[in-house]
Formats: C-alpha cells, structure tokens, sequence
C-alpha cells in the first residue's frame, strides 16, 4: 500500500512550507494572547512568593529561639526542685519543722505564707509519723 505514494521534490517543499507556516501561526496566535510573557512573570512571582514564605518561616523560627532562650535563662535561675535552695522545699521543711514544736495551724499559715487548708494538712501528717514511729 505504501508503495503507491510516491513523493516528488516538490510535494516535499509544499509539505515543508506548509508545516512552517502553520508552526509560525500557532506562535503569532499564542504571542497574542500574551502567553509568551505570562509563564516568565508567573515564575518570577512564585519565586518571589517563596522566597516571601522562607522569610516568614525563618522569621517564625528566630522568634521561637528567643522564647526558647528566655526560657531556658529563666529554668537556669530557678534552683533545681526538691533541692535546699527550693524555696518550696525550705517552706515545707519550716512548716514541718514548725508543726513538730507545736504551733497552731493559724500560726504556721501566717508566718509561712500558706493557706490554713495547707497548715492543718501539714500538721496532721505531722501527727501522723509522730504516732507511728
């Protein structure tokens, strides 16, 4: 079958031209329509974008390292829990210390700083390991 299409020189120019013209029409046509410029501008502003979300993450980040910072300044200040520098540990060691020479639990509220709740807890567990030992 493919033996009956026989191509000149000349059928081969036309087609030639033909596929040219039709190629330089499709680019006049898509020039117009401004799509030559649009795939460049809306590189540049996808760039730009990104490079506006990078700034705003790294921003983000560097707020978050100096709240972290403060922070950790601030966990180094406090003394360790539990240890004799706690404010708390020496409060409770008073309070103990205290409701083992038998002040009362307004007493021990009012010169310790605590609730009276706290000062009557205090001095009952008090009496608690007084009578079991």
């Amino acid at each position: 079958m493919l033996e009956n299409f026989i191509f000149t020189g000349r059928e081969l120019l036309l087609a030639v031209v033909l596929a040219t013209l039709v190629y330089l029409l499709e680019t006049w046509l898509f020039s117009r329509r401004g799509g030559g410029r649009t795939p460049a501008i809306s590189i540049r502003k996808a760039s730009e974008i990104r490079a506006d979300l990078d700034q705003i993450r790294i921003d983000a980040l560097e707020a978050e390292i100096v709240e972290l910072k403060k922070r950790i300044n601030a966990l180094e200040e406090q003394p360790p829990a539990g240890s004799a520098l706690d404010p708390r540990a020496a409060t409770y060691a008073d309070a103990q210390r205290m409701a083992r020479e038998g002040t009362s639990a307004t007493e021990l509220a009012s010169s310790l700083g605590i609730s009276r709740s706290e000062a009557e807890l205090i001095i009952s567990l008090q009496r608690a390991e007084s009578g079991s030992s």
